[in-house]
C-alpha cells in the first residue's frame, strides 16, 4: 500500500481522536515558546540601537533625537564601506512620524484584500494609503501614476514611505531592477542604495515591514560586494530580532542564499549559540532561518546547534523535537547529514556529526515515538534508506520490538509501527509479525490475543491494515521476499492466511466499521486470484533457522492481557 493510501484516515486520527498526550502540555509549550521569544527580544532591545526608548516605532513622534546622534553611534567610519554616506539620507524620523507604526513595524491595520476579479481596493484601504503616499503620486483612481518616475520619488525623499506601501513597494521593485530599469540612470540607482543601505534604521525598518521586506530582498539579489558588506553588518547587529520577525526572517534567508560566502558565514556565526538558540529553533518564523542555514552551509558551520541538542545535562533535544516547529529543524538536520556526497572528507564529516545526533535520539527514542510532533522524526529515520539503515534497525530492535502491542494502541506511536512494517528488513519484519501473532499469551478467560485487541482498537486497526497490505504485496510479487539468500515467501503466505482466518471470523462485527470494511475489501480482491490455505505452525526449529534471529514466540517473554483496559503483564 502506498504511503498516501490512508491519508484521510490519518487526518481523522490526528484531529478526530481523543487527545492522548493532553492538550495542556501543548498549550504550555506554546506559552513557553512565546515567553522565550519575548524574553530574548526584551533583553536585546530594552532600548533601541540608538539608545532611545523601545517604543520609538510605536509613537507618532520622531524616534531619534537628531541625525547627528544616529551617525555618531551607528556608523563608525572604520566599519562603514566608503561607498555609503548618510549625510544626504532622508530624515527617517519625519517619514516614520506619519506612518503610524508600532514597535514591531506593523501598526497599520491589515488591508482588505482585493477580490480575485481585479476590482479596485476598498475605500478604507485607499484612505490608509493616503496616510503614507502623497496625493501627487496618485491618479484619479488613487493608484500610483503611470508616469511617476523613480527620480521624482528620490527627490522628494519618499523611498521609505513607498517601500512600506503595497503598491509603492511594487513600484520600487519594478523600477529598481525590472522592465523599466533600462531607462534608469546608474546614478539614480546609487542614490536609492544610499537611501536604503546608508542608514541602519532605514534598513531594519524596511526589513521588518510586511511589504518592504520584498523590496529589500530584491535589493539583496542585485547587490554589489560593497553593498553586501553593509547589509551583513546591519543583519549581524540585530540577528535575533530579525530571525524572530515574520517579515525580516525572509530577508535573512535571502541574504544567506545570495550574499558571498564570507558574508553568509559571518551571519551564521553571529547567531547566539546558547542564549537565544532555543527561541530561534522553536519560533514559527526563525525556524525557517535555521533550516536555510542547515541546507546551505557545511556542517562545521552549524555544528554548534548539534552540540546544543546533545548536551547531556540538559533536555534540549526533547524540548525542540516535541515542538511544532522545532521538530522540523531536527528532521532537516537528519535529512542533510544522511545525504550521500562524492567528497570523501565531507562524507566523513557528515557521518561524524550524524553519529553525535543519532546517539542522543536513540537514547530518547521511546519518548520521541509517543509525541505528537517528534514521532515524525522517528518515522523519517525508519523510511530513509542508505546511511540511516543501521539506525533504523537499532530503533526497531531496541525501541519497538517487545512493545508492539502497547505502542500500536497509542495515537502517535501507532504511526511509527506502521512505518516499521513497511520499511523493516525482512529479518526484523519476521520478528514483528511473530510478536503480534504468537508473542502474547491469550487472556485465560476470554481467549482474546493481541490480534483480537488490535483489530477493533481505534488506533491498532491501522497497524493491522498495514500488516495485511504488506502480506498482500509480498504474496502478489510487489514486495521483495528474499534477503541474504533466505526466502520469506512462505512466511508471508502463512501470515496472510492467519489474517484471513481471523478477519473472516469477525466479519459480522467488522462490517460495522470503516476500518473493518477496508480489511474485508482487501481480502475480497484477493479471493479471485489467490487460494487461501489454513495457516501452519512455523515456529518449529527447522523453520526458525531461516530467520536471522530467533522467533519472539520462543525467546521473548509472553504477555497476559486484561482486555477491559488492554493492559498486559509479563510472567
Amino acid at each position: 500500500m502506498d504511503r498516501g493510501s490512508f491519508s484521510n484516515s490519518r487526518r481523522a486520527r490526528h484531529f478526530g481522536r481523543s487527545n492522548q498526550n493532553s492538550q495542556s502540555s501543548s498549550s504550555g509549550h506554546q506559552n513557553h515558546r512565546g515567553n522565550l521569544r519575548e524574553t530574548y527580544l526584551s533583553e536585546s532591545h530594552s532600548a533601541d540601537f540608538y539608545g532611545t526608548p523601545r517604543s520609538f516605532l510605536g509613537s507618532p513622534v520622531p524616534f531619534m533625537s537628531s541625525p547627528l546622534s544616529l551617525r555618531a553611534r551607528d556608523s563608525p567610519v572604520s566599519l562603514m564601506p566608503p561607498y555609503f554616506d548618510d549625510s544626504n539620507s532622508s530624515n527617517v524620523s519625519l517619514q516614520l512620524a506619519g506612518l503610524h507604526l508600532d514597535e514591531n513595524n506593523n501598526s497599520r491595520k491589515k488591508r482588505t484584500a482585493s477580490s480575485s476579479g481585479g476590482r479596485s481596493e476598498t475605500n478604507s484601504t485607499q484612505t490608509r494609503r493616503l496616510l503614507s503616499l502623497p496625493a501627487w503620486a496618485l491618479d484619479e483612481n488613487r493608484d500610483i501614476k503611470s508616469d511617476l518616475t523613480l527620480e521624482k520619488v528620490l527627490d522628494e525623499g519618499l523611498i521609505l514611505a513607498f517601500a512600506m506601501d503595497k503598491a509603492g513597494c511594487h513600484f520600487l521593485q519594478s523600477n529598481y531592477y525590472g522592465e523599466n530599469t533600462q531607462e534608469i540612470d546608474a546614478e539614480i540607482r546609487n542614490r536609492m542604495n544610499r537611501e536604503v543601505l546608508g542608514n541602519k534604521g532605514v534598513f531594519l525598518t524596511i526589513c521588518k515591514n510586511s511589504f518592504g521586506n520584498f523590496f529589500m530582498q530584491r535589493v539583496i539579489e542585485h547587490s554589489t560586494p560593497a553593498e553586501q558588506e553593509a547589509m551583513k553588518k546591519y543583519i549581524v547587529s540585530d540577528i535575533s530580532a530579525l530571525c524572530l520577525d515574520k517579515s525580516a526572517c525572509r530577508v535573512v534567508q535571502t541574504a544567506l542564499e545570495i550574499l558571498e560566502p564570507r558574508f553568509g558565514d559571518a551571519i551564521v556565526a553571529s547567531i547566539p549559540p546558547k542564549n537565544c538558540l532555543m527561541a530561534i529553533c522553536t519560533d514559527r518564523n526563525a525556524n525557517h532561518v535555521m533550516q536555510k542555514i542547515i541546507k546551505k552551509f557545511a556542517p562545521k558551520k552549524w555544528e554548534f546547534l548539534v552540540t546544543y541538542l546533545v548536551k547531556y545535562e540538559q533536555e534540549n533535544l526533547l524540548y525542540i523535537c516535541r515542538d511544532k516547529y522545532g521538530c522540523r529543524v531536527v528532521q532537516t538536520i537528519v535529512e542533510v547529514l544522511s545525504e550521500e556526497t562524492p567528497n570523501q572528507a565531507e562524507a566523513e564529516e557528515k557521518s561524524r556529526v550524524l553519529r553525535r545526533l543519532m546517539t542522543k535520539i536513540l537514547a530518547k527514542c521511546t519518548s520521541l515515538t509517543h509525541n505528537e510532533f517528534a514521532n515524525y522524526i522517528i518515522q523519517h529515520i525508519i523510511e530513509s534508506p542508505g546511511i540511516l539503515d543501521n539506525y533504523r534497525n537499532t530503533i526497531i530492535e531496541q525501541c519497538l520490538l517487545r512493545n508492539l502491542l502497547s505502542m500500536s494502541q497509542e495515537k502517535y506511536a501507532s504511526h511509527v509501527i506502521e512505518r516499521a512494517f513497511v520499511y523493516a528488513p525482512l529479518s526484523l519484519m519476521a520478528e514483528m509479525m511473530d510478536e503480534i501473532f504468537d508473542g502474547y499469551v491469550p487472556h485465560p478467560d476470554t481467549g482474546k490475543d493481541a490480534l483480537d485487541i488490535l483489530i477493533f482498537h481505534q488506533f491498532g486497526n491501522y497497524v493491522v491494515q498495514r500488516m495485511l497490505q504488506t502480506c498482500v504485496d509480498a504474496v502478489t510479487g510487489q514486495r521483495e521476499t528474499r534477503l541474504d539468500g533466505v526466502n520469506y515467501a512462505k512466511k508471508f503466505e502463512n501470515w496472510l492466511n492467519k489474517l484471513y482466518v481471523r478477519i473472516r471470523k469477525e466479519k459480522s462485527r467488522l462490517t460495522r466499521f470503516s476500518s473493518g470494511k477496508k480489511m474485508l475489501d482487501i481480502l475480497s480482491s484477493m479471493e479471485d486470484t489467490y487460494q487461501f490455505m489454513p495457516p501452519y505452525d512455523d515456529s518449529s526449529p527447522s523453520t526458525r533457522q531461516s530467520s536471522r534471529r530467533s522467533s519472539i514466540s520462543s525467546e521473548s517473554p509472553h504477555f497476559e492481557f486484561d482486555v477491559s483496559n488492554s493492559n498486559y503483564h509479563v510472567f
